[in-house]
């Protein structure tokens, strides 16, 4: 038998819900809805205000800010939602009023402050008190979400750590929210077994807290006070959900109950539950107290947008918003069911009027309403709960609060949920003096009955699904330019990849060490003369490899053999040279994790590090060739060659930037000598093999290093026809005056304004 709620329920329930809300909305709630109605029709208004508050927490300088608010009116206007007295005082301000900043800006810091009250709960006493006093007297529950300093260091995370034990030691406070990025400061995919075991601990320590200091509830009944771990960012995901699991399965904790949080705009989240599902029943089973899971719409979606666009992965989001809403209302369902419910309890975070009828009509033909509660945010629409805590509901209201010193640092969650709650989707954009029958209730209507027929069909697979294991797949020939995507280390495949590159790259000194050759056009030579390379990422106490120098007079030939093009790539036509370096940049694609393992070992940079030069590398194979394309069909632009190519690049970036040099000199059909900085040319080494491989004439790239005065004879040489040089400014200034006919494109270290062109070059 199908219990779910019929559409024309929903629309019964929510008239009832409706009206409710309209008989216990205040004067001064209706005057604030028609406050954010204007702005949510003026955009201009709502980029004035998120601006000004974003602002208002990041310039510390009173008299920059100031003049900045000032820019901000002259730009946007003043805002129409405001009354008749901030409208006068705000144009006062814009006239002459910023002149005197030490007077306006300490009044609109404390109208911020006091606007934004009910948002943002002051943490002094006795208002808290005051405040978790009134909610207990009215039945509603308080999700207290402390606010604060920006955790950026382990002090930081100490304090914000220590602050969660105090709260739950406050005989009013019986229910927190807790984020692993508040309570450790160096999370991430890479070093999360270093991690894991400190944030086991320390959220061992939060449950035990709960337990120690429990709350008396309204029946005189102790009761072990709840902790919730939230969700943040797609990338910690599993990784929470993991310590949630792990430290719920100490024996200690086998009789608390704790929440954590899933987000139902990831398709992973019907995964997320099957797993809480889980491990509720087999605990549930064994006689250990049930768990609840809030369910949230979702909080990140522009971060998580911003971050897939930067390093090329899918976004993690499902793509509509009646997607979203639809996977909430699958969990939902699944949720609601009895032997569900028992185990794993809900919390059902929303505002949208729709969404709660429809789980309030499920819970109650499922018979699991005892097991439900409602959860929204402490002072956006009061007269919703209100409404529903009279028609019997159970609330829980998600309550930020945060000392004055540290409330600048809370209005980004201010400026967060602003621009979430009022963006062109979101129903509480559309809920400002909102009446049945009205073109914005049918908008709201038509936008669940969408989801409603979809939530069957919405798809659950993970969007990022990247597996570095596996086989590069090969990019063919473009003449549209696409970036290459980063590694997403949070994925578990990947975090397992880099294992093997360490094992692979770390040697040991029974190892015997590679002994990489000089080249001289194709043909390779050991020299007696070789610098030694020993692993940087063990106290270079283990020789990796040597590599060959080249002499003065290995110079003039491997010069001599760049100046002749015996292979002929100087004839090659720009169609082929497209060709060839795709195949290059697919096998640089192909051979990543060496690259990071080389980097890691001779350079001593990251995997990180590592990773975004090895993208950024690929990107130039294909770059160059693909953007010169476009110039050959211009019928006033002739390409030619110039000759020979000398590229000098730096150590500190051995993959990406020497890459970079030589794509550009072979791209326009040179022939092209690189020398690396010393001390990273196994790299050079390294990715010249992808080139080679590729169909570059090993005569027309040839990676060398040499001695002091043999490079000299590089730099200097006629048949060097441009030099490309990232470095030190005096190496620039140096090769600059030794060879003043030679054009040089010189990238320095930024650090002095003596660059080269001033000598005159061209």
């Amino acid at each position: 038998m199908d219990n779910r709620p019929t559409i024309a329920e929903v629309q019964e329930w929510v008239l009832k819900l409706h009206n409710t809300c309209e008989q216990t909305i205040t004067n001064e709630e209706r005057k604030e809805q028609h406050k954010y109605a204007v702005m949510v029709q003026r955009p201009q208004d709502k980029k004035f205000l998120v601006k000004m508050l974003d602002e208002s927490s990041q310039i510390r300088d009173r008299k920059k800010l100031a003049a900045r608010i000032k820019t901000l009116i002259d730009r946007y206007g003043v805002p129409e939602f405001l009354n008749k007295r901030d409208t006068f005082l705000f144009k006062m301000y814009q006239t002459f009023g910023h002149h005197f900043d030490f007077i306006a800006i300490p009044i609109i810091k404390k109208r911020l402050r006091m606007d934004t009250s009910k948002v943002i709960l002051d943490e002094a006493r006795p208002k808290l008190t005051r405040h978790l006093s009134e909610r207990a007297q009215q039945k509603v529950g308080q999700n207290v979400n402390l606010l604060g300093e920006v955790v950026l260091g382990n002090g930081e995370a100490d304090h914000r750590y220590h602050h969660y034990l105090e709260a739950l030691e406050a005989p009013d406070i019986n229910y927190i929210s807790v984020k692993i990025s508040g309570i450790y400061a160096q999370t991430h995919a890479l070093n999360y077994e270093e991690s894991f075991p400190e944030l086991v601990k320390r959220m061992s320590a939060l449950y035990q807290k709960a337990i120690d200091f429990p709350h008396t509830d309204e029946n005189g009944v102790k009761r072990a006070k709840f902790v919730n771990l939230d969700m943040e960012e797609y990338k910690d995901s599993h990784f929470t959900l993991r310590l949630f699991k792990t430290v719920l399965s100490k024996p200690e904790f086998k009789d608390y109950s704790a929440g954590i949080v899933v987000q139902a705009y990831l398709p992973d989240a019907y995964d997320f539950q099957t797993e809480l599902l889980e491990f509720a029943n087999a605990r549930v089973a064994e006689g250990g107290a049930p768990l609840k899971m809030r369910l949230v719409k979702g909080c990140n979606l522009e971060m998580e947008t911003v971050i897939s666009s930067l390093r090329g992965w899918p976004n993690p989001i499902l793509s509509t918003k009646t997607e979203v809403d639809a996977n909430y209302l699958h969990i939902l369902e699944r949720a609601l069911l009895p032997e569900n419910a028992k185990a794993l309890h809900i919390g059902v975070a929303s505002h949208n009027l729709f969404t709660i009828a429809y789980a309030y009509l499920l819970s109650q033909k499922n018979n699991s309403s005892e097991y439900m509660t409602f959860e929204m945010l402490e002072g956006m629409a009061d007269h919703v709960w209100r409404a529903q805590s009279q028609l019997g509901n159970h609330i829980i209201l998600y309550a930020p609060v945060v000392k004055d010193e540290h409330f600048l640092n809370a209005v980004s969650y201010l400026v967060r949920r602003m621009d979430e709650n009022t963006a062109p989707d979101n129903f509480l954009t559309h809920s400002f003096n909102l009446k049945p029958g009205t073109d914005t209730w049918n908008f709201l209507q038509k936008q669940f009955e969408e989801a409603y027929h979809k939530k069957d069909s919405v798809s659950h697979i993970p969007t990022r699904t990247q597996n570095r294991l596996l086989p590069y797949s090969p990019v063919p020939p473009s003449d549209v330019m696409k970036n290459e995507p980063d590694t997403d280390f949070d994925l578990p495949q990947n975090q397992e990849w880099v294992r093997k590159i360490f094992a692979k790259w770390k040697k040991s000194s029974a190892d015997t060490p590679e002994i990489i050759p000089l080249q001289i056009g194709a043909e390779t030579i050991i020299c007696e003369k070789r610098h030694k390379y020993m692993d940087r990422c063990q106290n270079d106490e283990v020789c990796i490899c040597e590599m060959s120098q080249a002499n003065t007079e290995q110079i003039k030939q491997i010069i001599g053999i760049a100046e002749k093009d015996p292979a002929g790539w100087r004839n090659t036509t720009l169609e082929e040279r497209h060709r060839i370096m795709f195949e290059a940049a697919n096998r640089l694609g192909d051979m990543r994790g060496d690259l990071i393992g080389s980097m890691c070992a001779v350079t001593g940079k990251t995997v990180l590090e590592g990773d975004v030069e090895v993208s950024e590398g690929i990107d130039y194979a294909r770059f160059y060739t693909t953007t010169m394309k476009k110039f050959a069909t211009l019928h006033d632009v002739d390409i030619t060659s110039k000759g020979t190519i000398l590229v000098i690049s730096p150590w500190n970036f051995p993959c990406a930037i020497p890459i970079g040099g030589i794509v550009a000199g072979l791209a326009g059909g040179n022939t092209v000598i690189l020398k690396p900085a010393t001390v990273a040319a196994p790299v050079a080494w390294l990715f010249a093999k992808a080139f080679w491989d590729a169909g570059v004439p090993k005569e027309a790239l040839q990676v060398i290093i040499t001695d002091r005065e043999a490079l000299k004879e590089l730099t200097t040489a006629p048949a060097i026809k441009h030099i490309i040089l990232t470095g030190g400014t005096d190496t620039a200034q140096s090769i600059a005056r030794t060879n003043p006919s030679t054009p040089l494109s010189a990238e320095t270290g930024g650090k002095k304004y003596d660059y080269p062109y001033s000598l005159g070059r061209p």
